[in-house]
């Protein structure tokens, strides 16, 4: 009898669980689009000083989903340095970064011009550039250097310049 009266007593009184309901699903609609808002402007913050940069790069290496990273490692620590580290893919047609150390270096010039030229580095004292390579079913490749950037500067320099005439190998003719 008991389970007849409590049958009755609920089909005879309306409920308001299509409010609640109603206000559950509006509520998580507002949470999402909150945090979907709250991501954007993350990432806006975090990669407007950069996107230049990212962009001449994926413009002059297309296929690197080219990274750029702006900061300090253990910021925590009061010798940490402020680094950019640039990361850029190759595509594993170009060169295998493992055994062509030599293009992985040329890539790495390549990419500090365009850093050198694209992006204010008065901020930081490392410029480290970090190459990968995705190998299926296999462990990623990956190849960096870091230097200055008077260091890269110094390089590229020393490497733009062409040898004096008693020091080229070439014979005159």
């Amino acid at each position: 009898m008991n389970v007849e009266s409590d049958r009755e007593q609920s089909k005879g009184t309306p409920r308001d669980d299509s409010k609640s309901g109603r206000r559950t699903v509006l509520a998580m609609f507002g949470f999402g689009a909150a945090m979907v808002l709250a991501l954007w402007v993350y990432w806006e913050a975090y990669t407007r000083p950069f996107r230049p940069l990212q962009y001449a790069i994926a413009k002059a290496f297309p296929g690197s989903s080219p990274r750029v990273i702006g900061g300090r490692y253990k910021s925590h620590k009061p010798d940490a340095a402020n680094t950019l580290r640039v990361v850029a893919r190759v595509p594993l047609a170009e060169f295998d970064l493992s055994v062509e150390t030599g293009l992985a270096e040329a890539r790495a010039l390549k990419l500090a011009e365009l850093v050198l030229h694209t992006q204010d580095l008065a901020d930081y004292r490392i410029l480290e550039i970090r190459l990968i390579q995705r190998v299926p079913e296999q462990e990623t490749r990956q190849w960096f250097v870091e230097h200055s950037p008077a260091e890269w500067e110094a390089l590229l320099t020393s490497l733009s310049t062409p040898p004096a005439p008693e020091a080229s190998p070439l014979p005159d003719k």
